[in-house]
């Protein structure tokens, strides 16, 4: 729900007033400056206004595909093996959303994804496969299919898949 809250400049002038007030805004682009008021109806829009556009990626599709990157491309060579989901809006920049990364990611029996760490806080959910593990921070976890496990950024962790059947989970990195 949007609340409009009339401002003192939008009585003036309206939203998004064009009065510089004599500013020099050369000078303050250099400063990586802008006046809010002079965007004011662009950046805070009463509806949302995004290039992101709904969309379904359906498990009949990805996971055929999943598994034929699994049998094409070993866990040394990609590090990490996932199919990013791409928004359509977004003309093939990787994420759903301007500030969201998520794929789904296979790890075959037997293998290890390296332990390393990200910046961004990631989040899972295990899909398919039993018995398989995250160890977060030193700590081993087993995790089942409907399993949702958080990773705080910038924590080590690893996965891995000592079963005898493919292990598959969406994550989401933010």
């Amino acid at each position: 729900m949007a609340i409009e809250t009339p401002s003192r400049a939008s009585k003036r002038e309206g939203p998004g007033s064009k009065n510089t007030a004599g500013l020099d805004l050369d000078e303050l682009r250099q400063l990586w400056l802008k006046p809010l008021w002079l965007v004011l109806g662009d950046a805070f829009t009463a509806e949302p206004n995004t290039q992101i556009v709904p969309h379904l990626w359906r498990w009949s599709d990805v996971r055929p595909r999943i598994l034929e990157a699994g049998r094409r491309i070993s866990a040394e060579e990609a590090e990490r093996r996932v199919l990013m989901y791409l928004n359509p809006g977004l003309n093939g920049s990787p994420g759903v959303t301007q500030t969201l990364f998520s794929g789904v990611q296979l790890i075959m029996p037997g293998e290890i994804a390296p332990t390393h760490r990200h910046v961004p806080s990631a989040l899972r959910v295990v899909i398919e496969g039993n018995a398989a593990y995250t160890t977060v921070s030193g700590e081993k976890t087993q995790m089942q299919p409907g399993d949702f496990v958080t990773t705080p950024n910038w924590a080590w962790h690893d996965h891995g898949n000592e079963t005898s059947t493919a292990w598959t989970c969406h994550s989401s990195w933010r």
